[in-house]
Formats: C-alpha cells, structure tokens, sequence
C-alpha cells in the first residue's frame, strides 16, 4: 500500500520486513519434516497513522484511537509427514502491539493445519 489510500484486502501495511529460517528434519532423522522460525516488523506510513488516531476505519484495523508503535510477530512452527498423503502442522504466533496499537496484546494466536493429497 502507498499509504495514502484506504486498503481493501489483506491488511493495513505499509512497511515490512521479515527474516525466516526453516530446517529440514535430517539431523533428527525426519527428513520429510520441517521446522521453521520468522520474526516480523510492520508498519504504517504517518498519514495511515493519522487517519486511525482521528477515528478512520481500514479492511481489519481501526478502533477510534490508535497509539501507534510497529506491529513485531514472532512464528514458529513444526510440519510433520504422518503418512504418504498427510502432512500435520503445529504453528505458534507471538504478536506484539497488534494492529499497531500498543494499548492492545501482547496476543499468542496457536493453530493446527492438515494438509491431504490424494
């Protein structure tokens, strides 16, 4: 986004920057598998900034006040093969200062995926 102009898909970002590591499963004898580690920085332009601290509403973000700090997320996951056609997957995010807010979070969002072939 060019930060000027209301977003209407994804989310609210403006500024980004991600650093990742994944790892596969040989040094632990589950070459099929994979474990991987990112962290990542948003953030939003001043007139984005603005137009939320005034009350503005975007796709996701906007509440009527917005005291404004960088979006920090901290993901992790492990992806393990069970069988020939499944894949399993555990995922874990730190989010620090959601929707840029930093009266909001810390949040720790956990999930599952399933991956099938058939």
């Amino acid at each position: 986004n060019d930060g000027h102009t209301a977003t209407w898909a994804f989310t609210e970002i403006d500024q980004s920057g991600s650093i990742g590591l994944n790892l596969n499963g040989n040094s632990w004898h589950r070459p099929e598998d994979t474990f991987g580690i990112a962290g990542v920085v948003n953030g939003i332009s001043k007139d984005h900034r603005d137009y939320f601290a005034i009350g503005g509403y975007g796709f996701i973000v906007g509440d009527g006040k917005l005291n404004y700090k960088t979006e920090n997320i901290l993901e992790t996951y492990y992806n393990a093969k069970v069988n020939n056609n499944i894949h399993l997957s555990a995922d874990y995010q730190f989010i620090v200062n959601p929707a840029y807010n930093a009266d909001r979070g810390p949040v720790n969002v956990f999930s599952v995926r399933m991956h099938v072939e058939f």
